[in-house]
């Protein structure tokens, strides 16, 4: 995805992310599950990667190591500036119910980006995030007054104002109406090409991951199988059956088809 040229605003922050040899193993009385495998793969300063794959192939799992929610069993994450942090968006919005919409969000800013006392910083970025998403006549309302859309654009909101340069999507849109999920897909898209964050997001749409992002990854047991620019050959005709197929395919566990 290109940006719109001379409007486009890049973040300064957008790091590089490196991952080495990842591996999760969850140790259970039976037997170990080993949910990360051998993961390895960059993800360039600016860049919108998609990755897809069914439920339970580990997904959720390598982005919990990557927002610091979990510790790998082995292998490394590396953020170049070192300062970098990502912020996270989930399936759900997780607002605290009790609190505004604009009070949700200065938590996300108090207790990591800026301090307390800073109230002028926290309101302008609460605001221009909220503005951002189109929410601005909401930051007063609560969480039981929104739709499920505009709880999830205010999640967003939430990540936006952090201004981190490293967003973490865990299947955003996953639990929304099939307009409203368009609507925030194309919002989304629209963000990214001002901002140029560098994005992971999590789905298992592959129709999603091709509306969204510039690369695709596919996930399969753990390990990625495929990595694909989206201009790549391979889905350049019916690009959605092309991942499927990928996806299904049993004598290509560990298979990787590097990006042309």
């Amino acid at each position: 995805m290109e940006g719109s040229g001379g409007g486009t605003e890049l973040v300064e922050n957008a790091p590089e992310v490196i991952i080495q040899d990842l591996n999760r193993i969850y140790k259970g009385s039976d037997e170990a599950v080993h949910a990360v495998k051998d993961i390895s793969l960059t993800l360039t300063p600016g860049s919108f990667t998609a990755l897809v794959g069914f439920s339970g192939c580990g997904k959720t799992t390598l982005l919990r190591m990557l927002a610091g929610l979990e510790e790998p069993s082995s292998g490394s994450i590396s953020l170049f500036p070192e300062n970098s942090y990502p912020a996270v968006i989930f399936q759900t919005p997780r607002l605290l119910p009790w609190m505004t919409i604009k009070k949700n969000m200065n938590i996300a800013l108090r207790h990591r980006v800026i301090p307390r006392q800073n109230k002028r910083e926290i309101k302008k970025r609460v605001h221009a995030a909220l503005e951002m998403v189109g929410l601005n006549d909401r930051a007063d309302a609560y969480p039981h007054e929104l739709s499920g859309g505009m709880a999830q654009r205010v999640g967003l909101a939430r990540a936006l104002c952090q201004e981190s340069g490293f967003m973490l999507m865990d299947e955003p849109f996953s639990s929304l109406d099939a307009l409203t999920r368009e609507n925030l897909q194309k919002e989304l898209k629209s963000i990214w090409e001002k901002k140029k964050s560098t994005t992971l997001f999590i789905t298992h749409d592959i129709a999603e991951a091709l509306v969204l992002a510039s690369r695709i990854l596919i996930m399969k047991e753990g390990s990625i199988i495929a990595d694909l620019d989206r201009n790549d050959w391979i889905l350049r005709n019916k690009p959605e059956a092309a991942i499927m197929s990928l996806m299904n395919n049993p004598l290509i566990p560990r298979m990787v088809y590097a990006t042309s």
